[in-house]
């Protein structure tokens, strides 16, 4: 198999998480989006502040990705 694949949305390992488990990760993800963004806001360098500010945009598409699974269970 090629390396590459495994990095491709399409090629991920479905997980099989009950209604609760996505719940609970979506709010973990929810909290640590909020946390990341608010120490970006507090950062003056704006080298170091991009990846923080790129964290707690990755975690915000994970809280979309866990509650569109949330909604396709019901």
């Amino acid at each position: 198999m090629d390396a590459r694949a495994r990095w491709r949305d399409d090629a991920q390992m479905p997980l099989n998480l009950t209604d609760d488990e996505l719940a609970t990760a979506a709010t973990a993800c929810r909290a640590m989006a909020y946390q990341e963004g608010e120490r970006a806001k507090r950062m003056e360098n704006p080298t170091l502040r991009g990846p923080v500010e790129n964290a707690a945009k990755r975690y915000a598409r994970l809280v979309e990705k866990f509650e569109a699974a949330r909604r396709r269970g019901r």
